[in-house]
């Protein structure tokens, strides 16, 4: 529950307990990945230190190597590698590896969509958001949808469909931050 309230002090206290349950099982691939989430959550709210990158990346590679078949695991690996440490393609294939394994999963395509805007790809970011929205319309991130998918119309020039106010205000204060980092 900690994690999708996006306060910095939830965040803190759900990473908290991620990293019990890592103590408690070593081999609970899913564990790294919400300890990842968390891990955005903070690059977002006031970026990273070094070690902490190193962290994340430590993170991932082992949610990758336990969680070799699990798509959720797979897809917080792949989008933090790509945000956290710069590792665009790698984060990419490991999103692309999820999306095989479960095509129903709307976060791994939610988290795709942002990865391919990172890699100038608007077109497969806009397919990809569009169809997260489409598998979880009442998901607690839409908004965050509704921000990437305006994103990456802006990276494709279309500054009309790009204009997130045209149809409901959705840039709260949890995306303000996404949205001024990608739209550079």
């Amino acid at each position: 529950d900690y994690v999708y309230q996006w306060t910095n002090e939830s965040t803190e206290a759900a990473l908290r307990l991620f990293y019990m349950a890592i103590e408690l099982d070593p081999n609970f691939a899913q564990a790294y990945a919400f300890a990842l989430q968390c891990y955005i959550w903070r690059n977002t709210a006031r970026g990273l230190t070094d070690e902490e990158r190193r962290e994340t990346a430590r993170l991932a590679r082992e949610a990758v190597r336990l969680g070799k078949d699990d798509a959720f695991s797979l897809s917080w690996a792949g989008f933090s590698l790509a945000a956290n440490n710069g590792e665009l393609e790698n984060g990419a294939a490991l999103l692309d590896r999820a999306l095989a394994l479960n095509p129903n999963l709307a976060r791994s395509w939610n988290l795709s969509g942002w990865v391919r805007i990172s890699l100038n790809q608007p077109e497969i970011a806009i397919e990809h958001l569009a169809r997260a929205m489409r598998l979880s319309p009442l998901d607690l991130a839409f908004h965050a949808m509704e921000t990437a998918t305006a994103v990456a119309h802006l990276r494709a020039d279309r500054y009309d469909e790009a204009s997130i106010g045209r149809k409901k205000p959705c840039a709260t204060s949890q995306t303000r931050p996404m949205l001024r980092r990608h739209s550079r």
